[in-house]
């Protein structure tokens, strides 16, 4: 193994142990390293592999998860094949993984300071002052400010985007030589992903540090990745130097999730990729072959191996080198304004407060906006800035101190258990994390038609199933996962499943908080859609909040810019992306991942040599 490769993965298969004894595949063949200062991305859909990889590649099999095959390489140890006493030693020391969700890596109820602490004692060795000194230097590098301050205080007191910053120092903190990142940024506004990055790619490169970096968005993966590997299926269908992959995707798969990237530059319109990835591997045939366009007789009758089509540039496909280059759509992907018309949502002279009474902090002040049906209008700002607290106001869910709020021309209480039946069924609202509203104890089938129990009790168990089965279709989930629970599905599964569930009592007004956040490209691609089309067929109208702007320019009317609580500017998006009036709008903007994607693989244009 070169010198300057930390970890070398080959031959990696994993799977689920079955009841009935058979293991269900659902990682196969894997090859990949990670070398010294530099970042291994990695993509593809929800339910692909890619954190399963992430996580048995360093060894880690929880539950039923076992590993018949492969290597994992950390110099001349096989992480898959020592004890598990060994394992620990390194992981945390040598070997170190970061969440998905800030939140999940930091116990809540631990100061900063115990949490810090206790890596820095196990395996370097640290106490007392020494350790001390190491935390406050390690804030320090990241960029926490006062640190003395932070390590006496909790979790909870900090921003999403502070906590990873935490999160990364103790991540750090023992010089590790891999560092496995999952969807580290997931959440973040685009202010504070940017920073995030940045900070990023200067450890890695400082510390000399290995790094896989896994996540669904693709402009970032080309921002900070040198490398980047697709996978699908449980394979690596793709796999090259970030800029050539980015520019010259071979893969039909890639060219499409490139398709479904959001432009932030309104010139192109969504396009996502019909159907949804097998759950597992695939054999004796290309996995991708029913969803591609280009298939023939032959993908599905084989799987092709990954082969070099350049010197570094490995791909997985029968007719790799016979795409020609596809032209840019030219089907706008901005919506238009809104005829005028009286207003569905109104929200006049809105104040909301955290804490108690005398001590009460305002963080929503005077906000005044109205929706008209069929509108979409999105809330946009920065970490703490009010969104989905002036969000959950509208819903129901948290006071307001003053204002007033007014549906179809009718006061809204503000406690939605005040509220009548026919406005809580018409004004629904789907949560950034899909686990706050999903019961673990029923299968899918049974959370979708939950709603239709208590606001279309006409209905037969029959129709209500019938709705639920159309409505899962349109967000992309497969028949076969009807009857699966929470436990058994991925993050963006899980946020389709919240998604359908608000969708399937046909709601006037669908109030959005992060909700593609989660989400891999295709998927995000095929909810915006989904909310677009039924705006348009049923009038819903749809209050989004989301830190993705480029998403604002795909599926929002007009946008609201919220800084600190307060309303810096309102109004269409073109003209907030395009001549923006005020400085911190134009921060926003500038800050968007300057990636433009093309369409490759599904325009109708596209052809084969």
């Amino acid at each position: 193994m070169s010198t300057s490769v930390a970890l070398e993965v080959r031959g990696l298969s994993v799977g689920y142990g079955l009841r009935n004894g058979v293991l269900k595949e659902v990682v196969s063949d894997v090859d990949f390293v990670l070398e010294r200062g530099k970042i291994l991305g990695m993509a593809g859909e929800s339910g692909c592999g890619k954190s399963t990889t992430a996580l048995a590649a360093i060894g880690y099999r929880p539950g039923a998860m076992q590993v018949p095959a492969g290597q994992s390489k950390l110099g001349d140890i096989d992480l898959l094949n020592i004890p598990l006493a060994q394992l620990r030693r390194i992981w945390g020391s040598k070997v170190v993984y970061m969440p998905q969700a800030s939140s999940n890596g930091l116990t809540p109820a631990l100061t900063i300071g115990r949490q810090m602490a206790e890596p820095l004692k196990i395996h370097l060795g640290l106490t007392g002052q020494a350790n001390h000194d190491r935390q406050v230097e390690l804030l320090k590098e990241v960029g926490v400010p006062n640190p003395e301050a932070a390590l006496r205080r909790y979790p909870h007191q900090f921003s999403g985007g502070q906590q990873q910053r935490i999160n990364l120092a103790i991540a750090i903190s023992c010089n590790p030589e891999v560092l496995i990142l999952d969807e580290p940024t997931t959440g973040l506004d685009v202010t504070t992903q940017a920073r995030i990055v940045k900070l990023l790619r200067r450890v890695v490169e400082e510390h000399q540090t290995a790094a896989l970096f896994v996540s669904h968005d693709l402009p970032l993966l080309a921002e900070i990745s040198d490398r980047i590997a697709i996978m699908y299926a449980g394979q690596v269908i793709e796999s090259g130097p970030a800029g050539e992959l980015m520019s010259r995707p071979e893969h039909p798969y890639t060219r499409a999730l490139l398709a479904a990237v959001p432009d932030a530059t309104g010139t192109r319109a969504l396009s996502g990729i019909p159907g949804a990835p097998p759950p597992g591997v695939v054999a004796g045939a290309c996995p991708f072959a029913p969803r591609c366009q280009f298939s023939i007789k032959s993908c599905s009758e084989s799987n092709p191996k990954l082969l070099p089509l350049r010197p570094t540039h490995n791909v997985r496909c029968l007719r790799a080198g016979n795409y020609e280059t596809l032209s840019i759509s030219d089907r706008p992907g901005v919506l238009g304004t809104v005829e005028d018309s009286a207003s569905l949502l109104s929200v006049d002279d809105v104040w909301c407060e955290y804490g108690s009474r005398g001590h009460a902090i305002p963080v929503v002040k005077g906000v005044t906006f109205s929706v008209a049906p069929g509108e979409t209008l999105a809330f946009v700002g920065e970490s703490g800035s009010g969104k989905s607290t002036l969000l959950r106001a509208i819903a129901g869910l948290h006071p307001r101190s003053s204002g007033e709020i007014q549906f179809d021309g009718a006061t809204l209480a503000p406690d939605v258990g005040k509220r009548s039946r026919s406005a809580r069924r018409d004004v629904q609202i789907v949560f950034q994390n899909p686990d706050m509203s999903l019961n673990p104890r029923h299968d899918v089938m049974s959370l979708v038609t939950r709603p239709l129990q208590l606001f279309a009790p006409e209905l037969s168990k029959a129709d209500r199933e019938e709705r639920a089965r159309k409505i899962l279709a349109d967000v992309n989930l497969p028949e076969s996962m009807v009857h699966r629970y929470p436990s058994e599905l991925s993050g963006g599964q899980k946020q389709r499943i919240a998604i359908a569930r608000a969708f399937v009592t046909n709601p006037r007004l669908i109030l959005a908080d992060e909700i593609t956040s989660a989400l891999d490209v295709s998927v995000q691609a095929a909810i915006l859609d989904l909310l677009s089309g039924l705006s348009a067929e049923y009038g819903t109208s749809v209050v989004f909040v989301t830190h993705d702007l480029a998403v604002v320019r795909a599926i929002a009317h007009r946008a609201l810019v919220l800084q600190k609580g307060v309303v810096r500017e309102i109004g269409p998006v073109t003209q907030l992306f395009d001549s923006p009036a005020d400085d911190y709008t134009r921060e926003l903007v500038g800050a968007i991942p300057m990636f433009r994607p093309q369409t490759y693989g599904v325009d109708a244009t596209s052809s084969l040599t």
